[in-house]
């Protein structure tokens, strides 16, 4: 938002990079900025890398998604900020250097907490580096509260510990983020004096490029109008970024925006999530649209493409792509993810889920059917020897073509359930009748599925998500409220390898072992079984 946040800008570069008339500002710990949702956090984290990269005191920065695997991975933040501080800091770089000399096989996990301090604490405090900046955007959306507590804790001890070091945080304000950063140094964002007059610039900068579209007299709207739409955006860049969206894409820009501005201004998010309403109220009739908006809005490791989306939907792809079109103001591809639909906004996907939306998603119950969706898409696609491979005894490394062998013969869809399904399923509510996905892990289960769905993981580089995904289960079934055990209890054995999940050597595992190799070990999956039909037909 080029033009806005001047002010805030600059008193936020003058206090972490030392200019003259901070001498007595607090220093050693982060800062924080804060805000409520849409309110331009994000955007200002960015103007501000560019400003830091001006005077050629940026560090890195890590934008947190909470759509995507990677970016809302607590453990990423610390490698990723070793990897940015070696590359722009001299005397953190000689240290990791000397450390990867002495310890070449470092990986990723272990460049975690301790670690991190340590490379800082090795640096002598006479080589006086340049002050360097990192910016961490949206931490709300990475991890969990403990997980974001742990990662604080580590960030304010380094801040402590390295008077070149600053770092700059942006999220809501959530309670274990308040408790977490205690009394470091914090902005408000909503109580920037500039912001209603930047709101005002930014709305009419951009009404106008609608004007434009439209052919409309200008100017447009008329400042009645202007100012009834900076009253309802209540301070949220967000709302006018989406209005304007949706303008641009309806069929009548005056009739839509009077409907947009229908009722009265509301406080926080209501205005925001009146908006959205409006827009989803004329699409939700297309066929499938609930469907395809629970996938999406729990589609929370990994940004899906159209054929998964409509594979886990239950519908044809061209529906999700009407669905794109249609709510574009809401929805997007993501060129940088192979064309991945994703929310604008992280608070489209809580407007999905709360009571001011007339279907309101139930987020757990939606990740329960999410679960049993790819149980049912690796039952209908998994097979032997998937990927077409000659010879079992090479290594995933030796095969030279293995990536084109995947991407032929493993769709997306079943990439993503072969990761996922027990996360999804693990999100059960203790309300939810099991029954459902009792059943669906009973077709999994006693099939030839389980050594196809390992050999997928191989192939794909996953194995080490094999063993988190089964014991997920376990617990599941195991400390399940709604089934008790008793003496209708069936057990049943999905003979795995379990050292296969240790190593990915070996790239297709089921065509080199015989389903009844005596070395296999069985994992016991527990499935408390209420069905006397069911139970006289399996007896063991």
């Amino acid at each position: 938002m080029e033009g806005t946040r001047k002010t805030i800008l600059d008193q936020i570069i003058a206090r972490v990079t030392n200019r003259p008339g901070q001498e007595g500002v607090d220093q050693s710990t982060p800062y924080w900025i804060y805000g409520l949702p849409g309110i331009g956090k994000t955007s200002l984290a960015h103007s501000i890398c560019e400003k830091l990269e001006e005077r050629k005191q940026f560090a890195g920065a890590f934008f947190c998604r909470r759509d995507d695997a990677n970016s809302s991975e607590p453990r990423n933040i610390l490698p990723t900020l070793i990897y940015q501080l070696a590359k722009s800091c001299p005397p953190f770089r000689s240290i990791i250097t000397e450390h990867l000399h002495k310890n070449p096989y470092m990986t990723p996990q272990s460049m975690q907490d301790a670690l991190f301090l340590e490379f800082i604490r090795s640096i002598p405090r006479h080589s006086n580096p340049d002050t360097r900046v990192v910016v961490i955007d949206a931490l709300d959306e990475c991890g969990n509260t403990q997980s974001r507590a742990d990662i604080l804790k580590v960030l304010i001890d380094a801040a402590a510990q390295a008077p070149w070091l600053k770092i700059i945080i942006t999220s809501r304000p959530e309670v274990d983020i308040i408790r977490a950063l205690g009394t470091a140094a914090k902005y408000d964002l909503g109580t920037d004096q500039e912001a209603s007059a930047d709101l005002r610039t930014f709305a009419q900068r951009q009404l106008n490029l609608v004007a434009s579209r439209w052919t409309l007299p200008t100017p447009w709207p008329t400042e009645p109008l202007l100012n009834r739409i900076i009253s309802r955006a209540n301070g949220l860049f967000i709302f006018i970024k989406t209005l304007v969206l949706a303008l641009e894409k309806c069929n009548d820009p005056e009739e839509s925006l009077m409907e947009a501005l229908q009722g009265s201004a509301s406080a926080g998010s209501e205005s925001l999530y009146s908006l959205y309403s409006s827009i989803v109220k004329g699409h939700s009739g297309m066929a499938g649209f609930w469907r395809m908006v629970v996938v999406i809005t729990t589609a929370q490791y990994r940004p899906l493409r159209k054929e998964p989306i409509a594979e886990l939907a239950g519908v044809k792809p061209f529906l999700v792509e009407a669905l794109v079109n249609d709510l574009s103001s809401l929805l997007y591809r993501d060129e940088g993810a192979n064309g991945a639909i994703r929310v604008r906004h992280l608070s489209i996907s809580e407007f999905f889920a709360s009571n001011r939306c007339d279907y309101q998603v139930d987020l757990r119950a939606a990740h329960v059917q999410q679960g049993i969706s790819c149980l049912q898409t690796m039952a209908k696609q998994l097979r032997f020897n998937i990927c077409k491979l000659e010879d079992s005894r090479l290594a995933n490394t030796d095969i030279n073509d293995l990536s084109l062998r995947i991407e032929q013969n493993i769709s997306d869809p079943l990439q993503y359930s072969s990761l996922y399904w027990s996360t999804h399923l693990c999100l059960a509510p203790e309300e939810i009748q099991h029954g459902v996905i009792l059943r669906g892990l009973k077709e999994f289960l006693e099939g030839p599925y389980p050594l196809f769905w390992m050999e997928v993981l191989s192939v794909m580089g996953m194995v080490s998500v094999g063993a988190p995904s089964l014991r997920g289960v376990i617990s599941l079934v195991k400390v399940s409220p709604c089934i008790r055990p008793d003496p209708k209890m069936i057990l049943i054995r999905c003979r795995i390898p379990m050292g296969l999940f240790l190593r990915e050597s070996t790239t297709f595992v089921v065509s080199s072992l015989p389903s009844t190799a005596p070395s296999l070990s069985a994992l016991h999956t527990l499935i408390f079984q209420r069905d006397r039909s069911y139970q006289q037909s399996h007896r063991y």
